[in-house]
């Protein structure tokens, strides 16, 4: 292994090399692809660059150019670059890199100036594993600029990195996902289906590609299976899914001994959660009795050891955690809410009341993972997990709502924010990862975080950042024609794929699905008031007023007939015609950029 060790006070300059420059061609590999689109890119070898107090390794294979940065964990270690492009605008960095060692951060400079504080890349699984992480809008003045990747502690760097190279390219419009993801959501069943689906068992696979092996049992997987299948018919009312979700449920119980109930409360949990939703529909009378017998045998896990709550298996009953708890409060109230009994009302709120005030930081609504898994009474604050917020959220949003209870609501948005800044990269695109049971953790979330934005359309910010997950992930997951989403939301899948890491890509596509809507009726009902109250005010020409009214009308009328491109048409149109009444003086500067920062959530 060839390793140059640089001194701590030594400034190693290497002249640039001229980078590699490249024509993308993007491949159609299904009907939603852009046809092929060419556009500027540029990547450059960080080993070429001007080094401070860091090593060029080249040990592992797979770099790009000379090698790659190594021994990088300390402050004032950085690697800079001098990068040329063709003109003044916003640009789209991505970086190779490699992470072993787990997540890392490093600080980003533009000629001199910090423009992100904390880059994150999502641990790797080796170091030989290359991977990408990109940072969008990017400004650059025309010919060259300085980059800057390095390590300052108190803005937030951490751990240890490899760094290989960074490609500066224009972005391209052509490869963005369009408003209207019910199609997305459809390919994404279909390859669940394709891909996971066994005609012979009526089971989910494990994985993709299928190894005869892996034929582990993941009945809490299964539940989440019929869950999602059910998302699909809400969507579309195609029966189909109504049938294979009521065949899984057939196969889960005759695998599982003919008997719906096993040794832990929260797979009881999801699959009673699962079942009501397919009772809904289906009114099959067994269902309806599963769902019962779940929930009795659910209510004996709960012990008044640490003050209360649900213990998360039979075997170690004096162990209670949020996944036993908080998903307990959402069957309870939605069995209250069907069939009106008040003591599952009492079961909720004295569920809701342990967990809140045993497992959830009173700072800032974090939700902990439990108490005593070791034995000691000591709550698992290190555990950080998606799959804790969005239950909790579920749990809160769904007692606000038979409950009217204010505290509810505030509970779930002050704790569905702090997941949002806490589980998001520089790109707000969620980055935990996880395999096995970790894979379902953020179509957990990503689903009790839809439930809230519904109670609550005014969080125009959580359901925008649903949908950019969902944007984000399909541009990467369309790129081949399987259509699979893997344990990173981030960068790169690898092989195999496991049914939970592709349920939680499927929850977050027909999830995304649902807010869109949203997302666009709460940016025209804002157009409508500012509208009023400009023309009211005399700073907006009422010809401009009738023309962006109109616009902003015919957009509703689409909205509500679900046809969400014609809506967006229509947006653009009301962009069109707001930027010809300022270049003709019937707007004011002022009121234009007010009207036009709206806009923009949307456009």
């Amino acid at each position: 292994m060839l390793v140059l060790f640089l001194k701590s006070n030594q400034l190693i300059v290497a002249t640039i090399l001229v980078p590699l420059s490249t024509l993308f061609l993007v491949n159609i590999s299904n009907p939603l692809e852009v046809k092929a689109a060419t556009e500027w890119s540029e990547e450059y070898d960080a080993t070429e660059g001007k080094l401070h107090n860091v090593a060029v390794e080249n040990s592992e294979a797979g770099y790009f150019g000379n090698g790659y940065i190594a021994s990088w964990n300390g402050n004032g270690q950085f690697v800079q670059l001098e990068v040329s492009v063709p003109s003044a605008g916003a640009y789209t960095f991505v970086f190779n890199y490699s992470a072993a060692a787990g997540s890392a951060t490093r600080y980003l400079s533009v000629n001199s100036e910090v423009v992100i504080e904390e880059v994150r890349f999502s641990g790797t699984g080796s170091w030989g594993d290359w991977q990408t992480t990109y940072v969008k809008d990017v400004y650059l003045t025309s010919g060259v600029n300085t980059i800057t990747l390095g390590f300052d502690s108190a803005k937030g760097s951490t751990n240890w990195l490899n760094y290989d190279s960074l490609i500066v390219k224009e972005p391209s419009e052509k490869q963005s996902v369009e408003w209207d993801l019910k199609e997305e959501a459809e390919l994404a069943q279909q390859s669940l289906e394709d891909n996971f689906w066994d005609n012979e068992t009526s089971m989910f696979r494990n994985q993709y590609p299928d190894d005869e092996e892996n034929n582990r049992f993941h009945y809490w997987w299964l539940a989440h299976g019929i869950d999602t299948l059910m998302d699909g018919y809400e969507r579309t009312g195609n029966s189909q899914y109504i049938d294979k979700a009521t065949a899984l449920y057939a196969a889960v119980k005759e695998r599982n001994g003919r008997d719906i109930r096993n040794d832990f409360y929260d797979d009881m949990l999801w699959m009673a959660l699962a079942l009501q939703r397919l009772h809904q529909f289906t009114n099959d009378p067994e269902h309806e009795q599963a769902v019962f017998t779940l929930w009795e045998d659910i209510k004996t896990g709960w012990s008044n050891e640490y003050g209360g709550g649900i213990a998360w298996n039979k075997s170690q009953l004096d162990y209670k955690n949020t996944p036993s708890n908080a998903p307990a409060v959402i069957l309870a109230t939605r069995l209250y809410q069907n069939y009106g009994n008040d003591e599952d009302l009492q079961w909720a709120k004295k569920i809701y009341n342990w967990l809140t005030d045993t497992l959830v930081d009173p700072t800032n609504g974090f939700v902990w993972d439990g108490i005593n898994r070791t034995g000691d009474g000591k709550i698992d604050k290190e555990w950080e997990f998606t799959y804790n917020q969005g239950v909790y959220i579920g749990a809160s949003v769904e007692l606000y709502q038979v409950t009217g209870e204010e505290k509810y609501l505030n509970s779930a948005v002050r704790t569905a924010n702090t997941a949002k800044n806490i589980f998001s990269n520089h790109n707000h695109i969620i980055y935990e990862g996880g395999s096995g049971d970790g894979g379902l953790f953020k179509g957990i979330l990503v689903r009790y975080v839809t439930d809230l934005v519904k109670v609550d359309p005014s969080q125009e910010q959580l359901a925008q950042w649903i949908v950019d997950n969902a944007k984000n992930v399909w541009k990467k997951v369309k790129l081949v024609p399987e259509i699979l989403f893997g344990s990173s939301w981030e960068g790169k899948n690898r092989l195999p794929i496991e049914l939970s890491q592709q349920l939680s890509g499927v929850m977050l596509m027909e999830h995304a699905a649902q807010l869109e809507p949203i997302i666009l009726k709460q940016t025209t009902s804002s157009l409508e008031e500012h509208i009023a109250n400009y023309q009211e005010n005399n700073q907006l020409d009422k010809v401009l007023a009738k023309k962006l009214s109109n616009q902003v009308k015919q957009a509703n009328d689409h909205l509500d007939k679900g046809r969400l491109k014609q809506a967006v048409n229509h947006l653009e149109l009301f962009k069109k015609h707001l930027e010809k009444g300022l270049d003709k003086g019937a707007i004011t500067n002022k009121v234009y950029k007010a009207i036009q920062e709206i806009l923009n959530k949307s456009l």
